[in-house]
């Protein structure tokens, strides 16, 4: 009866689940409802389709590591794990979606993602929101949200495949097509990469056995319209990644499991003149971890997350609009030795936006979660965008304030069971920036400064091997960005973040967060089909460590590219990472790539 009365207080699923080109300056992910890019009062990157080709990036990592104030680390090559750090929030304190729907692993250490295993070759799109969503998205929406975006049918059938091979005999192969078959779009796609790899543990440490992998992923999303105004939705994600890893500090024959499994579908309304829209739905989150460890056996987790969510959308004049919503969410968590848990949390909002004069933009929301196990809490969020002028290169003020709340995972929950007691996450979060286009709007800089403080962040604690609230932190810093689209056959790309990530008690830099990143782009194409390309890449130094007792260095690496087109829908391309073979670390006795080559075709329909 509690699910019946929630779908009933709201008629329409908070995932958004149409995403328009890049071109049309719309996004999905800061409204959860399309809206143009100039009256988002937060910062959002968008990566076109055409960007993660250009770049010949092959994961998820690859994509997010290039957008201002994101900086990512990995212990080891593919499959190993990984976290995105979002203006220095945890790993576990971003939301990651999947075409709208939460993919975050209630099985994970923090009840966070691991972008580990995560390829990129299915997706269409990604959208990134920085800064504090948690009024529209809810827990663990602290740092930032990120949405991967599969590909939208049209009338005429589009189809892309791609293969792939390179350095230690890395194989990847990869398709997607989008359509109508009568009344129904599909969209389909799969993703296959596998490789030898490289040590986990760094071999310029003494490692000796290469850590490889495989991955299998698909996709699958179905929509018609039942009648006029009236239409359906449904779609999957599958993902399971095999892999090797190694000890802290030594090579181990260890095997390594994860797989990911998401299904949704969604009822919606629009009226004819789009002042009233309407969505329910349903999402289901499947995950399976399993760490097996040569000396000691294997550790297995299992997580399910399931949620019914309902919004409505309601402009009563064009200068305002209403949006509502309420969603419940269960979670389970399970492992082979003993632990089996779930909590659930329900949860309304609110969002009114008034555009009160020409070019400005305001929003102002309410929130209240009801959680199982840590109570209730209402919080905040404002935002604006100021549009000054008009034409190509009118400047765009922005500036948000957001609270986020962020109860302790069942993980954390049961590692801690008996010993300490652990306090919800709670957050307040600022930023104001300006943007700047120019050349006729091909191009635009950004300027933004950020600020959050946070209560109560979880920490593990190594002496007594469980959790603990560190009490407060903040992170505050700068980010700036610049991006080039096809100016005279230019593209340009630069991302720099500063970032003072600091624990306000012990005055200890948070562990693993760089104090600057910076990665810079240019590529240019030719009318004969050619394209040529280079990137660099440098990371600031950090303290592996809370206590900030390990040190790792910076780095600093190139890449070169290629492409040609040999027909207008025949690419063939190739690459050079890490040109001069730069040997570094990222996380402490854990390696990373050295100079390697990569080479593929790509075909389009």
């Amino acid at each position: 009866m509690k699910y019946m009365f929630l779908i009933g207080s709201a008629l329409a699923v908070s995932a958004p689940a149409m995403a328009q080109d890049a071109s049309d300056g719309i996004v999905v992910t800061a409204t959860r409802q399309p809206t143009p890019l100039t009256q988002v009062g937060q910062s959002v990157t968008v990566v076109t389709r055409a960007e993660i080709e250009r770049t010949q990036a092959t994961t998820a990592t690859d994509v997010l590591a290039r957008i201002p104030g994101v900086s990512t680390v990995q212990s080891g090559g593919f499959g190993q794990p990984s976290s995105v750090f979002i203006r220095g929030a945890e790993n576990a304190q971003s939301l990651v979606l999947i075409d709208g729907v939460r993919i975050n692993d209630p099985g994970d250490v923090g009840g966070g993602f691991d972008f580990g295993a995560l390829t990129i070759g299915q997706f269409d799109r990604v959208e990134v929101v920085r800064g504090s969503s948690g009024v529209l998205w809810g827990s663990r929406a602290i740092g930032g949200v990120v949405n991967f975006i599969t590909a939208r049918p049209t009338e005429q059938w589009t189809a892309r495949a791609q293969a792939e091979y390179g350095w230690r005999d890395r194989r990847q192969v990869s398709a997607s097509a989008a359509g109508l078959v009568g009344p129904v779009g599909l969209t389909l796609g799969g993703n296959w990469l596998k490789g030898d790899g490289f040590s986990a543990f760094n071999e310029d440490r003494g490692a000796t056995e290469k850590d490889g992998f495989e991955s299998k992923s698909a996709n699958a999303r179905a929509e018609v319209e039942l009648a006029q105004g009236l239409s359906v939705d449904a779609g999957g994600f599958y993902t399971k990644a095999n892999y090797d890893y190694d000890n802290t500090g030594a090579d181990a024959l260890n095997v390594g499991l994860k797989r990911d499994t998401l299904g949704y579908a969604n009822l919606r309304y629009s009226d004819l003149d789009d002042r009233l829209s309407a969505r329910v739905g349903y999402g289901i989150n499947d995950t399976k971890r399993i760490s097996d460890d040569a000396e000691f056996g294997p550790y297995q987790t299992k997580g399910r997350t399931e949620r019914f969510e309902g919004q409505v959308v309601f402009a009563p004049v064009e200068m305002a609009s209403v949006q509502l919503g309420a969603e419940t969410e269960k979670q389970k968590f399970s492992s082979n030795y003993g632990a089996n848990d779930d909590t659930s949390i329900d949860s309304y909002y609110g969002n009114l936006t008034l555009r009160p004069l020409a070019g400005l933009t305001l929003n102002g929301g309410l929130r209240y979660d009801d959680h199982e196990d840590f109570g209730h809490k209402t919080t905040l969020a404002a935002n604006g965008a100021w549009v000054i002028g008009s034409g190509d290169e009118a400047p765009v003020l922005r500036a948000s304030y957001g609270e986020g709340f962020k109860a302790p995972s069942l993980f954390q929950l049961n590692t801690n069971a008996g010993f300490r007691a652990l306090d919800a996450e709670t957050s307040k979060s600022w930023d104001a920036g300006i943007e700047q286009p120019f050349a006729g709007g091909m191009g635009r800089f950004t300027l933004t400064y950020f600020d959050r403080k946070t209560k109560n962040l979880i920490d593990y604690d190594v002496t007594q091997f469980n959790y603990y609230n560190v009490g407060r932190a903040r992170a505050q810093g700068v980010e700036l960005g610049m991006q080039v689209a096809n100016w005279q056959g230019f593209d340009v790309n630069l991302a720099a973040t500063y970032l003072d990530a600091t624990n306000e008690l012990t005055g200890a830099q948070l562990a693993r967060r760089p104090k600057t990143n910076l990665y810079a782009s240019l590529d240019k194409a030719w009318e004969v089909g050619l394209k040529l390309g280079a990137d660099l890449r440098v990371g600031g130094g950090r303290f592996d460590d809370a206590a900030n007792s390990q040190y790792v260095g910076g780095n600093v690496v190139v890449g070169l590219r290629g492409a040609f087109a040999v027909t207008q829908n025949v690419e063939v391309y190739g690459r050079i990472e890490n040109l001069f073979d730069e040997h570094y670390e990222v996380v402490r006795t854990y390696g990373t790539p050295g100079r390697s080559a990569y080479a593929g075709v790509r075909v389009k329909m």
